[in-house]
């Protein structure tokens, strides 16, 4: 009985100790993230730029749809030392621009969807609440919204749960507070939309209108 009793000891233990080295093996040979870190931003000019960090060894190949406003990186791993940091323009055309990066090692699709009106085309000063804005994809499945306002811009934030959308509601008034940082959860869904609302009148006693610019679409729902 004893001997039994050993016996099945030893095997319960050479099991486990079986699994554990199984699992570690396999985080060891888990497939490295190409892409180690992305930032969209829109400067004052209302010019946009994306700037994204890569693993070593890797490279990117640009695909681009001129009639869709498109900017794809597809990324991939090479046996030669690369360039880790990257900066690229983008240029809205009729008011839209899609960027997006796919990652083949982890076969993993991250994308921004973009709507918004270049600022010399805006409709005057009174709608220009939003300075500038930035967006950056953290690793805790969050993402950082840092964004500055103009003067006299008053500031709410609000989850709009019948749209599914993050709002950030801007109207004039006094405020001191112009710069803000947000970190936003990313929903279950791996689709995360914002929109900057602005609240605009036309004149003393003229009735109020909202204008939602710009939009932003992240989405890494799909691979």
């Amino acid at each position: 009985m004893r001997n039994s009793v050993g016996t099945f000891l030893v095997f319960v233990l050479a099991l486990n100790f079986t699994s554990c080295s199984t699992d570690e093996l396999a985080l060891d040979n888990a497939p490295e993230a190409l892409l180690k870190q992305i930032e969209l931003k829109r400067a004052a000019d209302g010019s946009y730029s994306i700037a994204y960090q890569l693993s070593n060894n890797t490279i990117a190949v640009v695909q681009e749809d001129v009639n869709l406003n498109s900017k794809e990186f597809h990324l991939s791993k090479v046996g030669f030392n690369t360039k880790e940091q990257h900066l690229e323009n983008l240029a809205l055309n009729e008011n839209r621009l899609h960027v997006g990066f796919f990652d083949n090692m982890l076969d993993k699709s991250t994308k921004f969807e973009i709507e918004d009106e270049h600022i010399n085309f805006s409709k005057g000063a009174d709608a220009d609440f939003l300075k500038t804005y930035g967006i950056t994809a953290n690793d805790d499945g969050t993402l950082q919204l840092e964004f500055e306002v103009n003067d006299n811009v008053v500031t709410e934030f609000f989850h709009n749960n019948v749209l599914g959308i993050y709002e950030i509601h801007l109207r004039k008034g006094t405020s001191t507070e112009k710069v803000f940082s947000r970190a936003i959860d990313i929903p279950i869904t791996k689709i995360l939309k914002i929109d900057f609302v602005n609240h605009i009148l036309f004149g003393k006693g003229a009735a109020q209108r909202t204008e939602r610019k710009p939009r932003v679409i992240y989405d890494e729902s799909r691979r």
